[in-house]
């Protein structure tokens, strides 16, 4: 199981990473969830996001669909900031 929190999710605000804006993603995730993840469970899961009240934990099925739908259909600091809440490091250095 893993914890994740829409209520108060925190995204970057540019690609140097140095600044985030933290707010309700709720209703958004949970919009894209139920357009474009297929099935029961995603429906479910459209849901049980958006009725959420803050950090709660989900299934790795769950997070799959989730992964999926952010890494589809998100903006980048949107992802960046899922990545940090399922702490998964990635490089983030510039190229020289």
């Amino acid at each position: 199981m893993t914890k994740l929190d829409f209520k108060h999710f925190s995204k970057y605000t540019g690609i140097r990473r140095r600044q985030k804006e933290t707010g309700d993603a709720r209703e958004e995730f949970a919009d894209l969830i139920y357009r474009y993840a297929g099935g029961i469970k995603a429906h479910a899961l459209a849901f049980r996001i958006y009725g959420s009240s803050g950090e709660e934990e989900y299934s790795d099925e769950e997070v799959a669909i989730i992964r999926r739908v952010a890494e589809s259909f998100c903006l980048p600091g949107f992802i960046d900031g899922l990545y940090e809440q399922l702490d998964i490091k990635h490089d983030t250095k510039k190229e020289e």
